[in-house]
């Protein structure tokens, strides 16, 4: 029996660490999926000038510098909840979370069309682009981790509203996504180094 068990243990430590990134049985009786394995880029898209730096390293999608972004190609999500967590590596950094976007980068190497949650090293993170938002900074500042440390993003869009909730907790809110198409999502690389880890999505119906 215990040379069974050491042979376990061998073979496991030989496959190396376990990335598996799925949702949880509540969440998935809730009806997310996950969009990330944590082993390869399958089911994302590069889309942007040259070669782009997305890549996989220890169960995370990461990046360093450069520009574009990764599309998730496997389904438009137009009204949706999406949960993940991220983490900025290096003070200065500037990414997000592309939503409602089209799937090209005629924008400036962004989408022609887009909506955007900030993922930035600066005081308004939470902040969004391409919409009126309120955004409450004095509550940023209280949840916020220092940086290195893992976050958590919850994005909720369904008709005109979007609300940002950061580590928990409520953060920022808008009723101006008058566009509801397209409807991909990615995440942009823009400068410094980030990483993002355990994204799962959940359809919303659209408000009739």
């Amino acid at each position: 029996m215990r040379h069974a068990t050491w042979c376990i243990t061998l073979a496991a430590s030989l496959l190396g660490p376990s990335w598996a990134q799925e949702v949880s049985p509540k969440e998935k009786a809730d009806g997310f999926v996950s969009m990330f394995n944590g082993k390869d880029l399958d089911g994302w898209m590069y889309l942007g000038k040259g070669a782009g730096t997305f890549s996989v390293q220890d169960g995370a999608i990461h990046y360093k510098g450069g520009n574009g972004w990764l599309c998730y190609t496997v389904k438009e999500y137009p009204d949706f909840e999406l949960r993940c967590e991220f983490k900025l590596i290096k003070k200065g950094g500037d990414g997000g979370i592309f939503f409602r976007a089209s799937k090209d980068a005629a924008g400036a190497n962004w989408p022609s069309k887009r909506y955007e949650l900030q993922v930035k090293d600066y005081g308004e993170q939470g902040r969004l682009w391409g919409l009126a938002y309120k955004l409450d900074k004095d509550t940023v500042a209280k949840v916020r981790k220092p940086l290195g440390e893992w976050e958590t993003y919850r994005l909720v869009v369904q008709g005109n509203k979007v609300e940002v909730y950061l580590n928990g907790t409520l953060i920022n809110t808008s009723d101006a996504a008058t566009r509801s198409t397209p409807g991909f999502l990615g995440l942009q690389a823009e400068g410094g180094e980030q990483a993002f880890r355990n994204l799962r999505i959940k359809a919303l119906e659209s408000p009739k």
